[in-house]
């Protein structure tokens, strides 16, 4: 039997399984090292900079949409909130996707005395089979947006792994065929990647995520997800998938990452609001990627979807890594997938232009090198 999406399951080949254990040589340490050091510079201490200039809450303009139904999880978070708004404004039924039933259904009233369309869906993404539910609930609508936006920081390694990673690779397979050429995936990510060289740990561990190994691996193997899935597109006219950072936000999220007394100290000195963006800042961006023609179109090959990668309200392929453009590493990612979720393959399985289109790009990459 041919195994799903012309990818072999099993884990026994994938360098990334092999070099992050206690084991690890003097070679692979200096190498985390390094990519540690990459995401302070590149990542980190660069959008600090960027918070302190002004002008950053000034995105281009968006025009009008013509609407349809945009699903966005985490919705009653900083971030997904303005989201679910912005979009909403734009003409856009929203599925406001969250686990907090109070917020969610707060937020979709909110909405609508406002004079947009919205309504909430109880989604829990560490549950099992959260797309299945999602799925039920949607009952077969056409969908013209995804908006992956929904994170776990600073829990445990295995539910890390679970919300950011194997949720939203699900969710976008699920709702692949409901998606369509019009439609577009926007997976929100963070600099974090740059930490990252693959996916290797394991998604039952219950282990707290305390040096935040398992954030940065699940934001560049959802990165890879993405870059299996344009390869998709590009191979069977599908929809658009793209990648976004919104910048270091003052969000909840991070608010209990950081505890109580640091985020006092931060607010009472001014700080929060110097150095980090808002909510509404950071959604700027995600509404980018979702609404903007940016690079939309640009040709065919495999240079034209190797990134796609939006931050400060623009496409800048260059800040993404080298890494999250490599389909080695994104082909190792999806084994890990597949052993994490064997749903998700049965489901790639049975979309064959999504299959045929993933064992092609391992095909091309080959060539490619």
């Amino acid at each position: 039997e041919p195994e799903p999406c012309g990818l072999r399951t099993h884990m026994g080949d994938c360098p990334s399984h092999s070099s992050h254990g206690p084991l690890a040589s003097p070679m692979h340490r200096l190498a985390s090292v390094g990519r540690t050091g990459r995401w302070l510079v590149h990542g980190l201490a660069s959008e600090l900079t960027s918070n302190l200039l002004p002008g950053r809450a000034a995105p281009p303009p968006l025009s009008p949409s013509q609407g349809g139904l945009a699903v966005v999880t985490g919705a009653t978070g900083g971030i997904g909130e303005e989201v679910c708004r912005g979009l909403a404004e734009r003409g856009f039924e929203v599925c406001c996707a969250a686990r907090d039933r109070r917020r969610g259904e707060a937020l979709a009233a909110s909405i609508r005395e406002g004079g947009g369309c919205a309504f909430y869906v109880d989604l829990d993404l560490e549950e099992r089979r959260p797309a299945e539910r999602l799925a039920r609930v949607l009952r077969g609508r056409r969908v013209r947006l995804l908006v992956n936006n929904a994170g776990s920081m600073g829990g445990s390694v295995g539910a890390t792994l679970r919300v950011n990673l194997c949720a939203p690779a699900s969710l976008a397979v699920a709702l692949w065929p409901r998606l369509g050429a019009e439609g577009r995936v926007v997976n929100v990510g963070s600099s974090s990647h740059l930490r990252a060289a693959g996916v290797s740990l394991s998604a039952t561990d219950a282990a707290i995520d305390r040096g935040l190994r398992a954030y940065a691996q699940s934001k560049l193997g959802l990165m890879h997800v993405s870059l299996l899935l344009r390869a998709a597109s590009a191979a069977s006219g599908g929809p658009a998938v793209r990648d976004c950072h919104p910048g270091v936000v003052w969000t909840p999220m991070l608010r209990r990452q950081l505890g109580a007394p640091l985020c006092r100290l931060l607010e009472a000195s001014g700080a929060s609001r110097r150095l980090f963006r808002t909510p509404q800042q950071g959604a700027a961006t995600v509404l980018w990627a979702a609404l903007s023609d940016e690079g939309h179109g640009g040709g065919g090959g495999v240079r034209a979807w190797r990134s796609e990668y939006f931050v400060d309200c623009r496409r800048d392929d260059a800040a993404a890594s080298p890494e999250s453009r490599d389909l080695a590493a994104a082909r190792q990612s999806w084994r890990w997938l597949v052993e994490a979720e064997p749903e998700l393959a049965r489901r790639a399985a049975a979309e064959r232009g999504l299959a045929r289109a993933i064992a092609e790009a391992e095909a091309n990459s080959r060539q490619t090198g």
